[in-house]
């Protein structure tokens, strides 16, 4: 056959293969990690929407699988692979060829190193390459599509098409991406890039738009909330945006996730305690309280501006009536860890300050400060140590739910309950989605099933370690009830 006839027929077939390739896709989604993931992944949701593509809930129907990954930790980055092959054996298994994508933080940790041990993925994209799958569907992207992070990285906006998972009601909206911060165990700088903020437009109108959708929650989402806008032109700040976010009609709880300690202004705190549609709730990851530890880990502040944050966030001076519930995560079994320094961040739990606390054992992250220190803590030490403070703070928690019993609270209702079709699962204003438990309604089908989203009054009749059971009966007596069975 004559070179040029050649020539045309191969161009034909890659034509023919790029119209195949550009009709709408059966997309398969596993998002893992973080809520700022999960917004990551309701970013590239959209993308499949306003391609024109159809999302499947069965990996055996799609024809492009994806897998939003996490690569903080050693056990979220082993999940992200389990997850990987377990989506590369079904596409090894199907009878109709199928696309495997894999994105998000892990393929911007080890873009060459997965490409050259997974030969089954099609595509990786880098967690900041949401709108890269667009091209992936069309069938024009290459296999690498991870780009640089820095301070010019993508960042969604209000004009970005995302498609909302889960409830409607209660939604997290990220505000900032990437942090500037030095913490020797973290790598979320070369996960995630350099700080960048949105605008206080942009978050305005994204919220604006979520509320007229039903939302009735925001959680506010970032590395650092308390850094938000210091790289915009001109800047802004948290409490800007606080101010306008209050104004918008319909939307009942602002709830504000992960604060840096000693960036928590006093100006925030009276806005937390004084203004109605904003939670009094606040994440602050504290990681210790022994200065050494602190200082090894490069927070940059001492025990001493710990416990000034606590005081704070406790002063009726500050506050007023107010209770501002406060979550924080503690990491144990960092190098430089000794027995001294975890007995006194153990006697600092002790004290009953804090409502809601997270506690993990030390990763050694390659590529990080920390993982360079002498003085490692033996792995089953840390482990012993996290659990200790995590039954510590059961009996917190007991306590301070038991001194609920009898309050009449704001409950969220989040919808039926997974348990049983006579109960409803709500949240009061000191409990995040996913994060702090419940408040189980036993009585809400014999008052009219509250909607999902509703916000009702309810009385505190049982409680437990974990969840607290209220009724929409306000003169329930809490001894006619069944004790709670908490396993928790």
């Amino acid at each position: 056959m004559p070179r040029a006839i050649v020539g045309l027929v191969n161009a034909r077939e890659r034509c023919q293969k790029l119209i195949l390739m550009s009709e709408p896709r059966k997309v398969y989604f596993v998002s893992l990690g973080c809520p700022k993931n999960q917004v990551d992944t309701e970013v590239m949701l959209g993308v499949v929407a306003q391609g024109g593509h159809e999302l499947v809930d069965d990996a055996e129907l799609a024809d492009t699988l994806v897998v939003n990954t996490c690569g903080f930790i050693d056990a979220a980055k082993e999940e992200s692979i389990d997850t990987i092959l377990e989506l590369a054996a079904v596409k090894k298994d199907a009878a109709a060829a199928k696309t495997l994508v894999v994105a998000g933080c892990l393929s911007q940790r080890y873009p060459e190193e997965l490409a050259n041990e997974m030969p089954e993925v099609d595509h990786f994209l880098g967690s900041a390459d949401q709108l890269g799958l667009a091209k992936v569907l069309r069938g024009q992207a290459p296999r690498m599509g991870v780009t640089a992070l820095g301070k010019r990285a993508y960042l969604y906006d209000h004009t970005t098409p995302r498609q909302v998972t889960g409830t409607r009601h209660s939604v997290y909206v990220k505000i900032a991406e990437g942090c500037d911060r030095p913490c020797g165990f973290c790598i979320i700088p070369q996960l995630r890039g350099a700080q960048r903020s949105r605008s206080v437009y942009s978050v305005v109108e994204e919220v604006h738009a979520l509320v007229e959708h039903g939302a009735r929650e925001v959680c506010l989402v970032a590395q650092d909330l308390t850094l938000y806008g210091k790289d915009l032109e001109p800047r802004a700040t948290l409490e800007q945006l606080l101010d306008a976010l209050v104004q918008i009609d319909g939307l009942h709880w602002i709830r504000l996730h992960y604060a840096y300690p000693t960036a928590v202004t006093e100006g925030l705190v009276e806005r937390i305690a004084g203004q109605p549609k904003i939670a009094t709730y606040l994440d602050v990851p504290m990681q210790h309280v022994d200065s050494g530890v602190l200082k090894k880990m490069r927070r940059g502040y001492g025990e001493k501006q710990v416990r000034e944050l606590v005081d704070m966030l406790r002063d009726p001076r500050r506050v007023g009536d107010a209770h501002v519930w406060l979550r924080t995560t503690m990491l144990v079994g960092h190098p430089g860890e000794t027995e001294d320094a975890y007995r006194r961040l153990h006697d600092f739990v002790a004290e009953g300050q804090l409502d809601h606390l997270g506690v993990f054992p030390w990763s050694r992250e390659e590529g990080t400060a920390s993982a360079l220190h002498p003085g490692r803590v033996d792995e089953a030490v840390a482990q012993e140590r996290a659990a200790e403070l995590m039954a510590l703070q059961a009996e917190i928690r007991a306590r301070k739910h038991a001194e609920l019993v009898g309050r009449t609270l704001e409950i969220l209702v989040d919808g039926p309950s997974a348990e049983h079709e006579w109960l409803l699962d709500g949240r009061h204003e000191g409990q995040a989605l996913e994060i702090d438990g419940l408040t189980i309604l036993t009585n809400g089908p014999t008052h009219g099933a509250p909607a999902r989203g509703q916000i009702v009054r309810a009385k505190v009749v049982q409680a437990g370690t974990h969840d607290l059971v209220a009724s929409l009966d306000l003169d329930v007596d809490p001894d006619d009830v069944l004790p709670l069975d908490d396993e928790d």
